[in-house]
């Protein structure tokens, strides 16, 4: 049987350099709320896009059909610049966001800072890379994500995200897919403050340790609602989750997960409810320890 394991963890900061910047200039006037601005199919030009975002509140519409694929990250940890004020991303069909795959330099995508506002819609974030938290975001703000597919992100806790102690992540109608880690757990998630997850799939996720889709840490409030996790692995315990904070279920499918024991949840104390939800067909067994998860059997 394998153990329960804390992580511990910095949040990256981010400052522009280093590029050839192409400016993209706001496409209508608002007499009041965010600025909205047309970014350009152009990496230089989102991360521009954003430096400008971050002093004015700023809604950038990506391009349909377009890969902001990055080649120079911002800052040595995180390809685009930090969020640090209040920006909105919303993109259309194909719109992606990556790290570009011939790069080997390793880099997340996207660094919410403590007091920073980051909403995310119609996007994916793939490839995304950290030794540390968060290979697709790191979170110490708020972040909102919306019709997002977090796709074959790596790091070493946190593979598609990672929400610090003072961050509040909201995720809806959204994808976590395939991605990694290399140190504890969290393959698709890894939450230390408080995270909503709601009618989102969870999904062939993989952690080395703890929580091959979700990890809460101590202190880490989750809650899914109407949410799937479903063959997530993890080399320990909790394939589907590992919990050592607070995690609840509501109307949420916990199946065809794999770990050491605790196929689908782990928890390393008593504070995981489910309400209205299945935790069947895990291997090699539903919960562990048995009979700690009030309707969870085997």
């Amino acid at each position: 049987m394998g153990s329960f394991s804390k992580v511990t963890g910095g949040a990256g900061a981010a400052v522009l350099a280093g590029t050839t910047l192409i400016m993209a200039f706001p496409a209508q006037s608002m007499a009041s709320g965010p600025r909205v601005v047309k970014v350009p199919c152009s990496a230089a030009a989102l991360a521009a896009s954003i430096t400008t975002a971050n002093t004015i509140p700023s809604v950038l519409r990506l391009r349909a059909n377009c890969t902001y694929s990055i080649t120079t990250p911002t800052t040595v940890a995180t390809g685009l610049p930090a969020i640090t004020g209040n920006v909105t991303l919303t993109g259309g069909p194909g719109t992606t966001i990556r790290r570009d795959p011939a790069v080997p330099t390793i880099f997340r995508i996207l660094d919410v800072v403590a007091g920073g506002t980051l909403r995310v819609t119609g996007i994916a974030i793939a490839n995304g890379a950290s030794a540390g938290l968060g290979g697709g975001i790191q979170n110490a703000g708020t972040l909102v994500l919306r019709r997002v597919t977090m796709s074959g992100n790596r790091a070493g806790n946190g593979g598609g995200v990672s929400n610090a102690a003072t961050g509040t992540a909201t995720i809806s109608r959204s994808l976590l897919n395939a991605n990694t880690t290399t140190s504890v757990g969290g393959g698709g998630l890894i939450n230390f403050g408080t995270l909503t997850v709601t009618g989102s799939i969870i999904s062939a996720n993989v952690a080395p340790i703890n929580g091959g889709g979700l990890n809460t840490q101590p202190g880490g409030i989750s809650r899914l609602v109407r949410t799937t996790l479903d063959h997530n692995t993890s080399g320990g315990l909790g394939g589907g989750l590992s919990n050592l904070g607070t995690t609840s279920l509501d109307r949420t499918l916990v199946s065809a997960n794999r770990g050491s024991s605790g196929g689908g949840i782990a928890s390393g104390n008593t504070n995981v409810t489910l309400v209205r939800s299945i935790v069947r067909n895990n291997i090699p067994d539903n919960c562990n320890p048995l009979n700690t998860i009030p309707g969870c059997v085997g």
